[in-house]
């Protein structure tokens, strides 16, 4: 059976950036603070540019009567703050990185003397949160492009937040609880727009397909959600794609694993079955640059997937149990009769019914000191019952369900089920995934306030 699943997904947010008191839950932030002279007097009028450090955009404002000013739905990255005001030396602040969703405070105080002179301040990433009580972190562009990631899906990285819990596979849900919340209890955005599976949001499913290209940075909400996240009491994954900047850059790779460098798995060892089989392939590209500096940029991703792999069906669906070649083929139940002046006792257990302590785990013959009854009155022993045999109606198995029977496998493992009847069947079923991932954004700035940007997704992925 072969599943075609093509997803196209384009956003064209026709957010024309106004500067005004409104922060929606959008990939931006804001730039604010307050302007004052020596004494600690507000200075109203004064000119304060903001000049992204990776594009040359400007984005320019004045100072209120209060001193203050703010600069609203700026892209992130890491801004040059310029602050002019006649009588007084001009201000340049470096390196202030605007980080998504977490508004960045930047303060001045402007020194007496001629405006030709210049003050120059080296911002500092890490500052005191001053405007929000949000706990969480931000995963930066670093973070995703170089620590280590399993298949490439930077939303891993959420679960190395604090107050993160991760449990193991194969049980409902996600798996992964934020401070004791719902496992469903997610919520994630892409550029401000909402991203989740509908049926059970989960932080890192990666619903369309994000890599480590394409994405610029993402901000973990934990706790204390402000209104612009909110939605849900879990974690709060609010992503940053990458934009073009006044360089071009780009960048091939190839990612590839193979099953000869893996290890096999304990249970698989124990029970005799070969490693599973996986063959990844992971190659693409990525750029972006200008289109016209200052103003307009590009970007685009393409990832190519090959990926081949089988896993232990353990893992998602426990042990399957299939009837015994005793039972399935000539129809003899069997069963334990205990004998209370005379317990059976195995593995310091005592047995009193049927169990897989009765049997050998990897063949299902019986352990030593475990013996067919001789009389039909004995007991401590396994007596046997022929279903086909005594049927009433004298008809005997069925045809029909006798070759569905057949078709069954038989038990690769005695240590579940109740070992005389039914046993588990355990086996690495096959996969297969492939199919290209593309991101292409374009974003275009007509003047200090009004901005626009569009991005398009593609992912096709089949599945076998």
């Amino acid at each position: 059976m072969r599943k075609m699943c093509m997803r196209l997904v384009m956003i064209l947010p026709l957010g024309l950036f106004f500067a005004v008191a409104i922060f929606a839950q959008t990939a931006t932030s804001r730039i604010t603070g307050t302007v004052v002279d020596p004494t600690g007097a507000v200075i109203q009028g004064a000119v304060v540019i903001a000049r992204n450090e990776a594009t040359g955009v400007e984005y320019k404002t004045t100072t209120t009567s209060a001193g203050t000013y703010a600069l609203e739905s700026l892209p992130v990255g890491s801004y040059t703050i310029t602050v002019e005001y006649p009588g007084f030396r001009k201000y340049v602040g470096t390196n202030n990185v605007l980080t998504v969703g977490a508004p960045l405070v930047v303060n001045v105080t402007l020194e007496v003397g001629s405006p030709t002179e210049i003050v120059e301040v080296t911002g500092a990433y890490e500052r005191i949160a001053t405007t929000h009580a949000m706990l969480g972190g931000v995963v930066t562009r670093r973070e995703v492009v170089e620590l280590p990631l399993n298949g490439r899906n930077p939303l891993s990285l959420v679960i190395l937040e604090p107050g993160l819990v991760q449990r193991t596979t194969g049980a409902l849900g996600s798996g992964t609880h934020v401070f004791g919340s719902r496992d469903r209890a997610h919520n994630v955005t892409i550029d401000g727009i909402d991203a989740n599976e509908s049926s059970v949001p989960n932080p890192q499913n990666n619903v369309y397909r994000l890599n480590p290209d394409n994405v610029q940075e993402y901000r973990v909400v934990t706790h204390n959600a402000t209104p612009e996240f909110g939605r849900n009491s879990g974690a709060n994954v609010n992503i940053v794609t990458r934009s073009g900047t006044n360089e071009f850059h780009g960048d091939f790779f190839w990612f590839h694993r193979n099953t000869v460098l893996n290890a096999n798995e304990w249970f698989n060892n124990a029970a005799g079955l070969e490693r599973p089989t996986l063959l990844l392939h992971q190659f693409g590209a990525s750029g972006g640059g200008p289109i016209v500096k200052n103003k307009t940029f590009f970007f685009a991703s393409w990832q190519g997937n090959r990926i081949k792999q089988t896993m232990p069906i353990t893992q998602s669906f426990g042990v399957p149990l299939v009837y015994t070649d005793t039972l399935k083929k000539q129809g003899i139940f069997r069963y334990f009769v205990p004998d209370p002046a005379n317990p059976l006792i195995l593995d310091g257990v005592i047995v009193t019914r049927n169990s897989p302590r009765l049997v050998d785990p990897i063949t299902g013959a019986l352990r030593p000191g475990v013996r067919m009854c001789a009389t039909p009155t004995e007991l401590g022993c396994i007596r046997t019952y022929n279903i086909f045999a005594n049927d009433p109606a004298g008809i005997g198995p069925d045809p029909l369900m006798m070759e569905m029977l057949a078709k069954f496998p038989s038990p690769n493992t005695f240590n579940v089920g109740d070992g005389l009847n039914t046993a588990g069947f355990i086996w690495n079923p096959p996969s297969r995934f492939k199919g290209p991932h593309l991101m292409f954004r374009v974003d275009h700035k007509f003047d200090e306030n009004n901005s626009v940007f569009g991005r398009i997704g593609i992912r096709a992925r089949a599945i076998s």
